[in-house]
């Protein structure tokens, strides 16, 4: 028998003031995507989960396939971008549970688009753009160019662009270098019906009403950290 000495009790009313408090601060025509990797920051998806979608978020973000599959059983409409790489074999849940890949490189777009094509069904994408972190995405100098042979491609809908800050919580002067950066790269590709995205928790500070930017990715700030 296992003693369990140790639990965590997690008040989802105050959660649930958490969001309604950062969607009032949002500039009218920002989108809340709600952040719910790793089991909700591990305080429990599923409940989590439930109460954002009472809330009326706008999208979830998770880091892989399996736990994008796991919302999509809870309710149908709701657009889940899948923020982490998806592996060759998991890119068929993309069409058949109705969710959003990311993009990093031409490699993943061709694979993609084959996916696309050989089920009739445009694979809908992010593309993520590297502008300093070093982990993920086309680096921005060669942004525009993979943008470019993504148009091309059939089995492909683009619906949204994104970076990421890697320091917004300890370095502003490096987070503004990202930020003019990524700006940069949407001036280049001109206006799209695009999900636009950057800003976590730590940046949202930063954030401007009037820039190109229409979405936040919010996830330590709606568990109170």
């Amino acid at each position: 028998i296992v003693n369990q000495r140790c639990w965590a009790e997690i008040d989802l009313a105050a959660f649930e003031r958490n969001v309604l408090g950062i969607q009032s601060a949002l500039p009218a025509g920002v989108h809340y995507i709600s952040v719910v990797k790793a089991d909700a920051y591990g305080l429990g998806m599923p409940q989590i989960v439930r109460r954002l979608m009472q809330c009326g978020v706008d999208y979830f973000a998770v880091a892989n396939v399996a736990e994008a599959s796991e919302i999509r059983l809870m309710g149908a409409g709701w657009p889940i971008l899948v923020l982490g790489p998806v592996l060759p074999h998991e890119m068929g849940r993309l069409i058949e549970d109705d969710l959003i890949g990311t993009v990093s490189s031409e490699e993943e777009a061709i694979r993609l688009d084959a996916l696309g094509r050989s089920r009739g069904v445009p694979v809908k994408v992010h593309l993520k753009v590297d502008t300093g972190m070093g982990r993920l995405g086309v680096w921005h100098e060669q942004a525009l160019k993979l943008i470019r042979k993504m148009d091309a491609l059939a089995g492909l809908h683009i619906s949204g662009i994104y970076t990421h800050f890697s320091s917004a919580d300890t370095n502003p002067d490096y987070t503004a270098l990202q930020r003019r950066r990524f700006t940069a790269v949407l001036k280049e590709t001109g206006e799209r019906n695009w999900l636009v995205h950057a800003d976590n928790s730590a940046s949202l500070e930063s954030y401007c009403g009037d820039s190109a930017f229409n979405a936040v990715r919010m996830g330590l700030l709606q568990y109170g950290v």
